[in-house]
């Protein structure tokens, strides 16, 4: 794939001048980036990486003008979102274009010929479309988030340009690492693009002690906020204790463990658990023989994907938050955790498992309380830790809210983006 990128080169010139994408008005700013993903937003209001878009809303509060480059779903064409530039590339044909968005596209590569067969075209038509774009405009930054594939589409942008190149960053969250894990060819791609790199950016600790064990190199540490605001809600005074666990169901997420957690609670103290989302049926099917198995029809509800308003409920009546995460049998993890992030910003005490980024955010015994991963005993015992104890659960609420606001509040984190972009521009 790295090789295309030289023909690519030897047809830049024969390229048109005209527009190769719908013009928009050119603008004074700070900075100018493109943003190259794998996903976004293909209407106003969809729930697509949220904290995405929050960023995107901050930098452009703060002055930088950023546009998007995101592949096309089923034939979605350029168009706005919130006033910013989507720019999307068509890979396949408009009734199968559906590799990227609702599921991970690794998983969906991994379990169909068709998936599989579609990635090629997406990478070269996404290099195609990057490279078209590095030509039309002056960017003073290309941020590649999940760098594999989307780096290689980076570095055919940036080839774009013969001077005034713009700077190449990749931006690691912890899907492009796990493919490293597992497939060498990955790794080989992602040893190659951090060479290329300018900037490497990550989202926790343990995502850059994971990139470093692909290439040794600097990184900058720079996490996402929570979509939600900082209003500390008072804990409830529940009769019938409420444990909540949001998101994604996936198998990192080791909601098994959090079920099988249950009938040693439901010994000591009368619980409802609620877990908040949708995710792969596999899995939720899994969780509900789990469920039957155990006989917790009338103590765990799968609620399934849930309003804001209706999850703010939830937050409102739960007396913890919890999160236990595992280390899947694809070696995935928890790049950081921005449910965890929810909790604490509603003043909810939170119990989450010792894995991948969880740490940067969970302290044990002062923002939180940490458990062994797929250990239901150990995950039982922390958990009726907090709810037979009122004054230590009100004391690691308030202290995990008070963390949360003054690590990954987003004023913090757009300082942190402001001195990243003001310090590494080239001109």
């Amino acid at each position: 794939m790295i090789c295309i990128l030289q023909v690519i080169i030897k047809f830049r010139n024969t390229l048109p001048n005209k527009p190769c994408f719908p013009e928009y008005i050119t603008m004074t700013d700070k900075h100018r980036i493109l943003y190259i993903v794998s996903t976004f937003c293909r209407y106003e209001g969809e729930m697509q990486n949220p904290w995405m878009l929050d960023n995107l809303r901050r930098l452009r509060d703060r002055g930088y003008k950023v546009d998007i480059l995101a592949p096309s779903y089923q034939g979605l064409k350029t168009h706005d979102i919130e006033g910013f530039k989507v720019y999307r590339f068509r890979y396949f044909f408009k009734k199968w274009e559906s590799l990227t968005h609702d599921q991970g596209a690794p998983n969906k590569i991994r379990n169909s010929k068709l998936y599989k067969f579609m990635f090629f075209p997406y990478v070269l038509l996404g290099m195609i479309a990057a490279f078209r774009l590095g030509l039309k405009n002056k960017y003073d930054f290309v941020q590649c988030h999940w760098p594999f594939p989307q780096g290689i589409m980076g570095l055919a942008c940036i080839m774009a340009k013969r001077k005034a190149k713009p700077t190449f960053v990749l931006h690691f969250y912890g899907a492009s690492l796990l493919l490293a894990q597992t497939y060498s060819y990955v790794k080989t791609v992602l040893h190659y693009l951090i060479r290329k790199a300018d900037l490497i950016v990550c989202i926790s600790e343990f995502t850059s002690r994971k990139v470093k064990d692909i290439k040794d190199t600097t990184t900058h540490i720079i996490p996402y906020g929570s979509p939600l605001e900082y209003k500390p809600l008072a804990l409830p005074n529940n009769s019938t204790k409420q444990i909540l666990s949001v998101g994604r169901i996936i198998e990192r997420k080791g909601l098994k463990y959090l079920i099988q957690a249950m009938p040693k609670i439901l010994e000591k103290c009368d619980a409802i658990l609620n877990i908040v989302g949708s995710g792969d049926p596999p899995v939720i099917s899994d969780l509900k023989l789990e469920i039957q198995k155990l006989n917790l029809d009338k103590r765990v509800i799968l609620t399934g994907k849930l309003s804001n308003e209706a999850l703010i409920q939830k937050y409102k009546r739960c007396d913890v938050f919890c999160l236990p995460a595992i280390i899947d049998s694809k070696g995935d993890t928890e790049g950081l955790g921005v449910v965890i992030l929810e909790a604490l910003n509603y003043g909810r005490p939170v119990v989450s498992s010792n894995v991948g980024g969880i740490t940067d955010i969970i302290k044990h015994e002062h923002t939180g309380l940490l458990t062994e991963q797929k250990n239901p005993i150990d995950l039982s015992e922390k958990l009726l830790t907090i709810l037979l104890d009122s004054d230590k659960a009100s004391k690691l609420a308030k202290q995990g809210c008070e963390y949360a606001k003054s690590q990954f509040s987003w004023e913090k984190i757009m300082d942190q983006w402001d001195d990243f972009y003001t310090q590494n521009n080239e001109g």
